[in-house]
């Protein structure tokens, strides 16, 4: 889930939003210059807009650039994006339930306190290196073996394999969707997207075994 996300991002940020902004950022600066030197007479044939009704329409372009790169007008495609990114907000949902049932939270805050007592405890407040070092290891031993019970239990394991089931579904589809789309329209940005996904084959690997 994690390696989809960043990548999907990635490719969002910088394969798609930060490229066609440079160029029409570039085109804006041409355009600037060129109003600024006030040269009429210039016959370059560099393409940059002239007129406001050119700006408009670099701006246009630049639109409809980034919602076609960005699978926005695939209604097939964003709708199995939406289904992935709903399973990772989901299972991010049952871990932090999960996190909550250790109690991870009240063992970090009691190590805290009893490290800000070693650090500045006087008389009574006062804890020995020694004494803190064997209680932050008896916690940390209770800890594991309430964590280790935990990923044990049925329901855990059944939620995993769950939501690793329904997640590599949506993974299938939506790596058949790109392949599909990119050899019927020979989208360059999509080839990157799939390479950045399946950079090993681990992707169509699973599939494949799936299958």
């Amino acid at each position: 889930m994690i390696h989809f996300i960043q990548n999907f991002v990635y490719y969002m940020k910088f394969d798609v939003i930060e490229p066609n902004w440079r160029a029409m950022e570039s085109k804006l600066r041409a355009a600037q210059d060129y109003c600024s030197n006030n040269d009429a007479n210039n016959t370059s044939r560099e393409s940059f807009p002239r007129t406001v009704d050119d700006m408009l329409m670099e701006h246009n372009q630049f639109l409809i650039c980034i919602v076609t790169q960005c699978l926005l007008t695939n209604s097939d495609l964003i709708k199995t994006v939406t289904k992935l990114m709903t399973t990772c907000l989901l299972f991010t949902t049952e871990i932090k339930k999960f996190i909550a049932s250790t109690k991870l939270h009240e063992y970090h805050e009691i190590t805290r306190v009893e490290r800000s007592k070693l650090r500045h405890g006087k008389g009574s407040k006062y804890i020995s290196g020694a004494e803190f070092r064997a209680k932050r290891d008896e916690r940390i031993k209770r800890c594991s073996e309430r964590i280790l019970g935990e990923l044990k239990t049925p329901t855990y394991q059944h939620m995993i394999r769950r939501f690793d089931e329904v997640f590599s579904t949506h993974l299938a589809t939506f790596m058949k969707l790109l392949k599909e789309d990119h050899g019927s329209r020979s989208n360059a940005h999509l080839a990157n997207l799939m390479m950045q996904l399946d950079y090993n084959y681990f992707v169509s690997s699973s599939i494949s075994t799936k299958e």
